[in-house]
């Protein structure tokens, strides 16, 4: 008998068919999103020959701006990818579906935050990797100096951790850039099966009220913090600092696992 919360086999084949409804629902903006440098590189090339008559791809700024927009863009998106959950129609037909609630959770959460940015990397770089290589007024792809730009990065934050109050390294950098991206995409998931309407309004505005009220905070706690460490001993600093980034790391993954935890209780009491 199957297990009624669990089944890998009745997972595996929910998980499948999800896959095959989000390529099927959201596969063109997918593709729009990862391709966005190609965008830019027609008008980029187009702009250089009105203005100088000459062919000229988008520099590596350019380019990289593009992706930080895109990924931006990829993370407002995920109001989008399971909206359709407060839909009574979709919703229902969702409800519906012979999988368990933990299963159409877990699918949910594996698709979000590993599929799609994957994917999403995967077309990105693709494409900036076969411009690069197509078009040599591109210059290097931003994979390529990527891969030097980070142990030059390393390297650099080795020597200011040298000179600093905060010690640096390539594991609490790398953590910190996966918490955080966990914690926006799950919010905007979170965001995208609460509100029925204005699903990205309402998130960002949320987002709006919090920066009001942290920036209220920030203001009458930082002074006195600045001045704290001033007074204290190098060794004492340092652990101040030290504490500080750990307490705002643990902030960031507290609440990431309340996101979790709210869209599992979401989908658990989601009614049509």
């Amino acid at each position: 008998m199957k297990n009624e919360v669990f089944d890998f086999g009745r997972f595996w084949n929910y998980f499948k068919y999800d896959l095959v409804q989000m390529w099927r629902n959201h596969s063109k903006p997918a593709l729009f999103i990862g391709g966005m440098e190609l965008l830019l590189y027609m008008v980029w090339v187009l702009m250089a020959l009105v203005f100088t008559g000459k062919w000229q791809g988008p520099v590596l700024g350019a380019r990289i701006a593009v992706f930080v927009i895109a990924f931006t863009v990829l993370e407002l998106y995920q109001t989008r990818t399971y909206g359709y959950l407060t839909d009574p129609r979709k919703g229902a037909a969702w409800l519906m579906v012979p999988a368990s609630k933990l299963e159409k959770y877990v699918s949910m959460l594996l698709i979000t935050l590993i599929v799609i940015p994957v994917v999403f990397l995967v077309v990105f770089f693709a494409v900036d990797s076969i411009l690069s290589l197509v078009d040599p007024t591109v210059g290097n792809s931003i994979l390529g100096v990527g891969v030097n730009g980070v142990q030059e990065m390393l390297n650099g934050m080795a020597a200011i951790s040298g000179s600093s109050l905060i010690h640096f390294s390539a594991g609490t950098m790398i953590w910190i850039w996966i918490v955080g991206f966990v914690a926006n995409f799950l919010y905007f998931l979170l965001c995208g099966i609460c509100f029925k309407r204005y699903k990205i309004l309402g998130g960002l505005g949320i987002i709006f009220l919090l920066s009001i009220i942290l920036s209220i905070v920030m203001s009458a706690t930082v002074p006195a913090w600045s001045e704290n460490l001033v007074y204290l001993e190098e060794e004492q600093a340092v652990n101040f600092v030290a504490a500080t980034f750990n307490w705002a790391i643990g902030i960031t993954s507290a609440l990431a696992v309340g996101e979790a935890v709210g869209i599992y209780y979401r989908i658990k009491t989601l009614k049509h």
